[in-house]
């Protein structure tokens, strides 16, 4: 039987309150409870906050031309959005972002306007695996013929089930795609479903939850897990597992995400014309030390434009089938816009032991995102953190590359000056000269060295892995220093040598890269 209009808005507003996740502890939701009706408050009498924001989600409804639309795809949808929309708005507020969330082009308070576009071909081409770039190209081209209806650079495409089987939906793409992610729509597809047993409730968790997490995406946040001990208190992480929780128990964004979304074009009640436009932003040191059971991340930093928010992810790695899903994450404000302290209590992960990648990340206020990534390990339980801090560099400015057996798109002088965006690059066309390759720099004088710096462009394909390092005082006669191993890094990584050597000239020779061909690059080279 059809639920009448107060049916629906008392369990959206029902639903509103117990995903209304603040820094209380908040109790794991009873499935029984999600079928309550507590308030007969009309929708119609509901004014949306966000109906202002300058930038809109564009909610696309695209249809294979051998596919029809789903009934009530337009009123269902826009229940759901709606209710999504407070679900960001709430959590935005309790990560302490202010009561914001991303703008939607409604026809009333209560409904969306959703474009329906339809496809050039049937849904064999536009599959799962490789069918969303499809779809965004004949987007990009009804785009450009109503420019009007783009609303903004976020778009949130939803294609109807392939399957006829209700109980089985499927088919289309489902992911995030840059600002473009997708999501489908079947007949059960209503937040009435949501929490209620057996299988309707399944799947409307799976398949709206699977949106909420997916839009996430199209809003630019990756993946990450709540904190240990989180769960109990908050509930899942949408970026995280959410979509497996999200309308049956407690599901919430953690501040790092959230931080991300407060940038985000969609989010803004003001206007740019440098949504997302990369800044000069350049992280002149960081000190990584564990205190207190705790892992202390400080720095400064160089930015000509406004960082909003810093936030670390601590992610295991390799993860496997879980790849980024499994990051812990902390966010800060910056001090003066100038540095930054974070605390990572150990207590929080999940896991201590092996691998894991440390991605810093810078948020501006137009949305832009810089991040360095490092690597350090778990033994014992104990991290080698300490590894990522900035060593005390000697001075480099009047260094010079004095031989170099191979250069083409990069010169070797490259790794001297001080722009990680220009790299030694050796031949990469035919004739390709085989590996070995090297450079030698003369540092002008003669100096007592620690160790060597590397740093590798941002593409790290062809990346440096096997050196040996000789030593010299009249670039004549050489003596080697010690064959090492370079990681899949960006950012700073350091080579401590036995014990401190002696030399005015160093030699790199580059004996295997981690691509496995002929070729390698360095973006900056350094000595300590």
């Amino acid at each position: 039987m059809k639920k009448s209009l107060f049916s629906t808005a008392a369990g959206l507003m029902l639903f509103f309150y117990l995903f209304s996740c603040s820094e209380n502890v908040i109790e794991t939701i009873d499935e029984s409870k999600l079928t309550d009706k507590v308030s007969k408050k009309s929708l119609s009498s509901i004014t949306n906050p966000w109906k202002d924001n300058p930038y809109k989600v564009n909610i696309v409804y695209f249809v294979p031309n051998d596919l029809d639309t789903i009934p009530d795809y337009k009123g269902r949808l826009s229940r759901i959005m709606l209710q999504l929309q407070e679900f960001y708005g709430k959590n935005l507020q309790n990560a302490g972002y202010g009561y914001t969330s991303f703008g939607l082009d409604l026809s009333s308070d209560t409904s969306v306007n959703i474009l329906t576009v339809h496809g050039k071909n049937g849904k064999s081409s536009y599959p799962y695996s490789g069918g969303g770039s499809a779809v965004i190209t004949e987007l990009n081209e009804y785009f450009n013929l109503h420019p009007d209806q783009k609303k903004s650079s976020h778009t949130l495409i939803i294609m109807p089930s392939y399957y006829t089987d209700p109980l089985k939906p499927g088919g289309p793409p489902f992911y995030g795609m840059g600002r473009n992610c997708f999501a489908l729509d079947y007949p059960g597809m209503d937040i009435d479903k949501l929490g209620i047993p057996g299988t309707e409730g399944y799947l409307a968790t799976k398949w709206i939850g699977g949106l909420a997490h997916e839009l996430g995406h199209g809003l630019n946040a990756p993946h990450n897990k709540e904190l240990k001990g989180e769960h109990s208190t908050l509930g899942t992480a949408l970026m995280g597992a959410g979509n497996s929780s999200y309308g049956k128990s407690a599901t919430f964004l953690t501040k790092a995400t959230a931080a991300i979304f407060s940038t985000s074009e969609t989010f803004s009640t003001i206007t740019r014309n440098d949504w997302y436009q990369g800044k000069n932003h350049r992280l002149s040191s960081i000190k990584a030390e564990v205190i207190d059971n705790k892992i202390i991340l400080t720095g400064r930093y160089l930015s000509n434009a406004k960082v909003n928010s810093v936030s670390v992810y601590h992610d295991p790695f390799p993860a496997g089938a879980n790849k980024d899903y499994d990051a812990v994450t902390w966010a800060s404000a910056p001090i003066n816009n100038s540095s930054f302290k974070i605390e990572c209590p150990l207590d929080k992960f999940h896991t201590r032991n092996g691998d894991y990648e440390m991605r810093l990340t810078f948020i501006h206020e137009n949305g832009n995102i810089v991040r360095y990534t490092y690597k350090y390990k778990f033994e014992n339980e104990h991290p080698d953190i300490e590894k990522i801090s900035n060593k005390d560099f000697i001075d480099r400015t009047h260094w010079e590359i004095v031989e170099t057996d191979n250069e083409e798109s990069g010169a070797a002088k490259n790794v001297l000056d001080f722009d990680p965006a220009t790299t030694w690059h050796t031949r990469w066309r035919s004739p390709v000269k085989l590996l070995p390759h090297h450079f030698i720099v003369d540092m002008k004088s003669q100096h007592q060295i620690k160790g060597f710096g590397f740093m590798n462009r941002s593409n790290q394909t062809d990346c440096i892995k096997d050196i040996e390092l000789f030593k010299s005082n009249d670039n004549i006669n050489w003596a080697s220093i010690g064959k090492y191993e370079l990681i899949l890094q960006k950012n700073w990584q350091y080579i401590d040598l036995p014990q401190q050597e002696s030399m005015r000239y160093v030699k790199l020779k580059v004996t295997k890269n981690h691509a496995s061909n002929q070729f390698v690059h360095l973006a900056e080279f350094a000595a300590y």
